[in-house]
């Protein structure tokens, strides 16, 4: 059975999708949850998960605030044992599309505050280990895409993070592993979702034949940040109802 009694886990990106999901899951299972959010109105989507005081509105690629919050939750919950770098954002733009403006905010939000939240909790999980840190990769990190090379780049290049902490930290009992999840049913794929041909052409490609939900991502999220995956390190694992399998 997976607990998280006692743990403090903070997660970015935890008003929305993925975050959402394992936000009300963690707190579910006996976890101290902290988190930022990206604007007032997620705050209500976290009433009774997070306390005010310690849901940050802020955007992630603020390393400064980003730090601030990190280390306002740690003084809060006595330490951290568990960070998830959920926050993330896509553009469905070819290459020439691509605008350096673009590939900076993507790389920004989807990779360097991933890499800003695992370096400023790491010293805290040092004092609290064992600890887990997991990232949200995609499977497009895997497999690429036609209209989203920006995108693509930033979750392969997540996947490398991940595996490379891992190997820095595994003396310090600290773990890292990667989630990719295939296309799942959040406010991120609200839009495909909605254009009929889009959505079914996607479908057809799934051997599960339907969008994933983010309690599933959730769910897994749970269990690396568990003890119960407490073997499990530098790893990049998929969650796309078989879509990579082909």
């Amino acid at each position: 059975m997976i607990t998280l009694v006692n743990r403090s886990l903070f997660i970015s990106g935890a008003g929305t999708g993925i975050g959402l999901a394992t936000a009300r899951l963690a707190h579910s299972l006996g976890a101290m949850v902290s988190g930022t959010v990206f604007s007032d109105d997620q705050i209500t989507n976290l009433d009774g998960i997070i306390p005010v005081e310690r849901c940050f509105i802020m955007d992630v690629t603020d390393a400064f605030a980003l730090e601030s919050a990190v280390s306002q939750a740690a003084s809060a919950c006595g330490g951290i044992d568990g960070v998830m770098a959920s926050a993330g954002i896509i553009k469905l733009l070819t290459s020439e599309e691509t605008n350096p403006d673009d590939w900076a905010r993507i790389l920004d939000v989807n990779l360097t505050a991933s890499f800003n939240l695992a370096r400023f909790t790491i010293p805290y999980l040092r004092k609290r280990t064992p600890g887990s840190i997991v990232m949200i990769s995609s499977q497009i990190g895997l497999v690429g895409h036609r209209n989203a090379a920006a995108y693509a780049a930033s979750k392969s290049a997540i996947n490398g993070l991940a595996r490379s902490m891992a190997l820095e930290l595994a003396g310090a009992n600290i773990r890292v592993n990667a989630i990719a999840p295939g296309p799942i049913a959040t406010d991120m794929t609200a839009e495909t979702r909605a254009n009929e041909d889009r959505s079914n052409a996607l479908l057809k490609g799934i051997p599960l034949g339907r969008f994933g939900k983010a309690k599933e991502i959730a769910n897994l999220a749970a269990f690396l940040i568990s003890d119960a995956s407490s073997f499990i390190t530098g790893q990049v694992i998929v969650a796309d109802g078989g879509f990579t399998a082909q």
